[in-house]
C-alpha cells in the first residue's frame, strides 16, 4: 500500500466506516483495535477514552484518495458543512423555543414530550458530544437572550443527566427544567435584562424575581413538582446566599442544583452585553476557584471533568499567543491540561501563568 493510501487522522476527526491501517495501541502498549478494523462509534469512543492522539487510516477507493498535505482542509470542509447544517437546525429549534415559552407564559397547556424533543433532537442529531460542545461554543458569537439561553441550558442539562446516569424519566424532566428555568424572565423588561453596565440594587431585585415568576407561570401546569421546584430554586446556593429563599445544602432540590451548574456554564461561555464569552477552560477554572462551597461539589466534579474531556484533541489559543492542541486532561484539575505546541509538550499544571484564552 502506498503512502497516499494511508493518512494519519486526528482523533477528533475520526468518523465511522474509516478503516485503520495499523494496530491501535494505548500509551501503555495494550492493543485495543486491530489493523483492518472498520471503525464504528464504539471504536472511536475507545480511542478517545485512552487519549490516543491520531490513527493511521486506509483509503482503498482510489477515486477518493486524499494526499496527506490536504487531509486537514478535507476534514475542515466536512466540519464546516456539518456545522452549517447544525446551525440551520439550531435556528429552527431556537424559534420553536421562543414560540413555546411565550405560549406557556400566556397559559397554554404544556405538552412535555414536544418540549423535551426541542432539545433532544439537537443532542441526538450529532455523532459525538464533542461535536455538540464545539458547535454550541462557535454559535455563541452574538448576544444570547432568554430563548437561546433556555435552549442551551436544556441541551446541557440533557447531556449532564446522562453523565450522571440518571433514569430516563429524570433525564426527560431535567431537559424540561432547563428549557423552562428562565421562563419568568419574559415578565422582565429587556432593557433591564440586557443592561450593559452594572445593575442598580432595585434592578437586581427585579431580576431576582424571575425564578418566582417562572414558578407561578407553571404552578397550574401538568408538570411534576420536581420540575417546578427546579425552576424556582435554580439560583439557590449551598451556603444560603442564593435566592429566592436562601435555602442551604440538602434543602436545595437535586434538579435545581444541576440546573444551577449548567446555567452558569452557559452564561459564562456566551457573549453578553456586559462581557465577552470565556473559553470553556477559563470557565472551568472559575468553577474550580470560586464555586466550591456554593455549588454541589460531587455534581460539579462530574460536570467539569466531562466538559474538559469533550475538548480533548482540539486546538486552542494560549495566553502566550501560541496555538496549541489539548492532549491530556488532569482529572484533579481539568482546567489545566497538557497541551502540545509544535513538537513541545507543556503541562499547564506546572506552567501556572499560561491559560487557554480561546478555542480554535
Amino acid at each position: 500500500m502506498s503512502q497516499i493510501d494511508r493518512i494519519r487522522v486526528r482523533v477528533n476527526k475520526l468518523i465511522p466506516d474509516m478503516k485503520v491501517a495499523e494496530d491501535v495501541y494505548t500509551p501503555k502498549g495494550l492493543m485495543i483495535i486491530p489493523k483492518g478494523t472498520v471503525l464504528d462509534e464504539k471504536h472511536i469512543f475507545r480511542i478517545k477514552l485512552y487519549q490516543i492522539l491520531n490513527v493511521l487510516i486506509e483509503n482503498e477507493d482510489e477515486s477518493k484518495l486524499i494526499p496527506p498535505s490536504t487531509i486537514e482542509s478535507y476534514f475542515e470542509g466536512e466540519i464546516t458543512q456539518n456545522f452549517k447544517e447544525f446551525k440551520e437546525r439550531y435556528q429552527v429549534h431556537h424559534d420553536l423555543t421562543e414560540k413555546k415559552l411565550n405560549e406557556i407564559f400566556e397559559g397554554e397547556p404544556i405538552n412535555e414530550d414536544d418540549l423535551v424533543e426541542v432539545s433532544t433532537v439537537l443532542v441526538d442529531s450529532l455523532r459525538t458530544q464533542s461535536e455538540l460542545f464545539n458547535y454550541l461554543y462557535y454559535l455563541k458569537e452574538e448576544d444570547d437572550y432568554t430563548y437561546t439561553h433556555c435552549l442551551n441550558v436544556s441541551v446541557l442539562a440533557n447531556v449532564f443527566a446522562r453523565w450522571l446516569k440518571l433514569p430516563p424519566e429524570e433525564v426527560k424532566e431535567l431537559t424540561l427544567t432547563g428549557l423552562l428555568h428562565d421562563l419568568g424572565k419574559l415578565k422582565i423588561e429587556r432593557n433591564i435584562l440586557n443592561k450593559p453596565g452594572k445593575l442598580t440594587d432595585d434592578e437586581f431585585e427585579i431580576i431576582k424575581q424571575h425564578s418566582t415568576f417562572g414558578y407561578h407561570a407553571l404552578k397550574d401546569q401538568n408538570v411534576s413538582n420536581a420540575v417546578k421546584n427546579g425552576v424556582l430554586f435554580h439560583h439557590e446556593k449551598l451556603d444560603g446566599s442564593g435566592y429566592p429563599l436562601g435555602l442551604k445544602a440538602s434543602k436545595i432540590p437535586l434538579y435545581a442544583r444541576i440546573i444551577s451548574i449548567v446555567d452558569i456554564y452557559d452564561a459564562m461561555t456566551s457573549k453578553r452585553t456586559y462581557h465577552d464569552k470565556f473559553s470553556p477552560f477559563k470557565v472551568i477554572k472559575m468553577f474550580e476557584e470560586e464555586c466550591y462551597g456554593l455549588l454541589d461539589t460531587k455534581l460539579l466534579f462530574v460536570f467539569l471533568e466531562n466538559i474538559a474531556h469533550n475538548y480533548l484533541g482540539n486546538d486552542a489559543l494560549l495566553s502566550t499567543g501560541d496555538q496549541a492542541r489539548i492532549v491530556f486532561i488532569h482529572n484533579q484539575s481539568p482546567s489545566r491540561p497538557i497541551v502540545q505546541i509544535g513538537d513541545r509538550m507543556v503541562d499547564l499544571m506546572t506552567e501556572s501563568s499560561i491559560t487557554i484564552e480561546k478555542m480554535l
